[in-house]
């Protein structure tokens, strides 16, 4: 399971940012700083039509994020000393799950105009600056206690839930007989 939230600069006819995610390469619910939320499969519907606080949940990360990835792109405009252009900051966050095995691995990794910027390091529970530019952003996220305890619980549990109900119903789906209504 993967969740992409990409907010950007000075890209026309572009909402500033959109926030996805994917089930084994699968996009399901896409969402917008313009407030539009798509749902992309019709197990998805179905799903979250049998669980309307899922989908609140999501209109309400995506109202929550865009504030947020609109605020951490101009801080990085600034560390960069760049203004005005198109710029653009990447998240890319999740679990995978091996269903055979049960082993589990969260990982969250940041990007900036292209370029790798911080990752999440599942051992320690500590980010990874990867440039210069990223060593304040990880000093003040790896201070931030509360920060860390919903990154643990996120990434060992929430996740992990979230993507064993969705590839339970997906398979469901996928198996049930009859018409398709």
């Amino acid at each position: 399971m993967k969740h992409f939230t990409t907010a950007s600069t000075g890209i026309l006819n572009l909402p500033e940012v959109v926030v996805t995610l994917e089930v084994d390469e699968l996009l399901v619910v896409s969402c917008d700083s313009n407030k539009r939320v798509e749902i992309k499969q019709d197990w998805a519907k179905k799903f979250l039509i049998d669980r309307p606080e899922w989908l609140e949940w999501y209109r309400q990360q995506c109202l929550h994020l865009s504030p947020i990835f609109k605020a951490f792109t101009y801080i990085l405009m600034s560390l960069y000393n760049q203004s005005g252009d198109v710029h653009v900051v990447q998240r890319l966050n999740g679990c995978e799950w091996d269903d055979e095995t049960g082993e589990v691995k969260g990982f969250a990794r940041f990007g900036y105009d292209g370029e790798d910027l911080l990752e999440w390091d599942p051992n320690t529970f500590t980010w990874i600056a990867l440039r210069p530019e990223a060593v304040t952003a990880k000093q003040i996220w790896d201070a931030d206690k509360v920060m860390i305890e919903f990154s643990k619980f996120s990434f060992t549990q929430h996740y992990l839930d979230a993507l064993k109900n969705y590839v339970d119903y997906w398979r469901s789906f996928l198996l049930r007989t009859g018409r398709i209504t």
